[in-house]
């Protein structure tokens, strides 16, 4: 199945060649729902990085102001409504999104 998230962090050496065939590990996945996307965002999309050991995958729900935090190994997501924080392997300073900041209307 192919499936083209809205935001994704990969490894550096990889998005460099500007190659999106040598582009194989993500690290971050992030969708936003829409109405049209949500049952694949929540669902089949999920399952399918989880069967793929993406390291994290956020669901970002705007009508609740929440950001689902996804890993492989869990039935049910951490709901995150205050901030959410990302420090991957081998990462300098996590990296921290302040939810007020992000729901803030333009």
């Amino acid at each position: 199945m192919l499936v083209q998230p809205d935001l994704f962090v990969a490894p550096l050496d990889q998005v460099r060649t500007l190659d999106w065939k040598k582009v194989k590990d993500l690290l971050l996945v992030i969708e936003v729902l829409s109405p049209s996307s949500t049952r694949a965002d929540r669902f089949t999309k999920r399952r399918l990085y989880q069967a793929h050991g993406i390291p994290w995958y956020w669901v970002v729900d705007g009508d609740q102001r929440v950001v689902e935090v996804w890993t492989p190994e869990i039935a049910f997501p951490d709901v995150e409504r205050e901030r959410v924080t990302w420090h991957p392997a081998g990462g300098g300073a996590p990296f921290v999104l302040d939810l007020e900041d992000l729901f803030r209307p333009i």
